[in-house]
């Protein structure tokens, strides 16, 4: 998983899965999105794996689980951490509570170009 925080304070987080899961389909199921099957559907990458970007708020953490082929849920290799689950299995978690919030950076006002003005006086 692949971290950061925007200029809008979300946290983006890049979820991938290897090739090596033998699915044709994936889906990022989590609380972020009330373990919805169909919501955070995954794109195939070129090696043949899978990745999706979610934006979230930092601050907290996230369980979350990915269902290949719509029917088989596989954990993330690479989680923060893993914490059980009603199921009798472990979700995944992925940790956010150590990011925060970036603010945009500010632009600078343009600088007074008085000195320009004051070289290029007419003659007089």
């Amino acid at each position: 998983m692949i971290k950061s925080t925007d200029a809008t304070g979300k946290a983006s987080v890049t979820f991938t899965l290897d090739p090596a899961v033998g699915a044709k389909r994936a889906a990022v199921c989590g609380e972020w999105n009330k373990w919805s099957k169909r919501g955070h559907v995954m794109q195939r990458d070129t090696a043949g794996g899978f990745s999706l970007t979610v934006e979230l708020e930092p601050g907290r953490a996230y369980r979350f689980r990915y269902l290949l082929d719509g029917e088989r849920w596989e954990n993330d290799w690479a989680a923060d951490a893993y914490v059980p689950n009603e199921f009798g299995s472990d979700d995944s978690v992925v940790d956010l509570t150590a990011l925060v919030a970036t603010p945009a950076p500010k632009k600078k006002a343009p600088a007074k170009k008085a000195a320009a003005k004051k070289s290029a006086t007419k003659p007089g």
